[in-house]
């Protein structure tokens, strides 16, 4: 099924982890800090509490960075990171194809801005915003703290409809690619959404998915999805 015709897209906005990266068993990039530092099992600790209600978002994040500048998580090491990464084929040229043709790209991600920049420093010029969980460094490099996001991460709707009003979108005209669970409040904000490679979530569901991709390492295989 293709797009809707009526109406020409304006906005894509996208997740990063596992939606224009590819699937890989480590699936995000804070947990690749932490299997960097060989400490998985203290980030599912923490995620547990932080779950159960036992510590504030903020409570974890602040034991995060308090680990992370224990065991010297560097801005080198974001580098060595971000190159492990293996991102869609056709990324930056689905991204190029957008920029030519008026279209804004977002990323809005709850994982780590510093990886998410080095890894596609490459073609940000196509790239409108990146919003994501930024770690604040030291003047040796060394992580000393964070720059939360100023949206909810956690409901993607409230982005992306910040982004509707500042553009003077139709919710027609914007687009959401996302992949997992916490993706799901994204229909929220009336945008078409697309589920690639979908972990942990029922893309089937019409409510929350309009289109689904449930198998793909080409990031062109979205686009008879988008009105350009």
């Amino acid at each position: 099924m293709n797009a809707n015709e009526n109406k020409k897209t304006k906005l894509v906005i996208f997740d990063f982890d596992g939606t224009l990266s590819k699937p890989d068993k480590i699936n995000n990039t804070w947990a690749r800090i932490w299997n960097k530092i060989d400490m998985l099992d203290e980030d599912d600790r923490l995620f547990e509490l932080y779950k159960n209600k036992e510590i504030t978002y903020l409570q974890w994040v602040d034991e995060i960075v308090k680990i992370f500048r224990n065991n010297n998580v560097t801005n080198a090491m974001f580098t060595s990171l971000a190159n492990e990464i293996e991102l869609l084929d056709n990324c930056e040229k689905v991204f190029k194809i957008f920029y030519e043709k008026g279209i804004k790209i977002c990323i809005l991600s709850g994982g780590v801005k510093n990886i998410i920049e080095e890894k596609v420093k490459n073609f940000s010029k196509y790239i409108t915003k990146i919003e994501a969980e930024s770690l604040t460094l030291d003047e040796n490099g060394v992580v000393n703290g964070a720059k939360l996001s100023d949206s909810n991460i956690e409901d993607k709707s409230h982005f992306i409809l910040k982004q509707i009003k500042e553009y003077d979108l139709k919710k027609e005209e914007v687009v959401f690619v996302g992949n997992s669970y916490n993706d799901e409040e994204a229909y929220k904000s009336g945008a078409t959404t697309i589920c690639i490679n979908p972990v942990e979530t029922d893309y089937t569901n019409k409510t929350i998915w309009t289109y689904y991709i449930e198998q793909t390492n080409d990031l062109s295989t979205i686009l008879p999805f988008i009105n350009i």
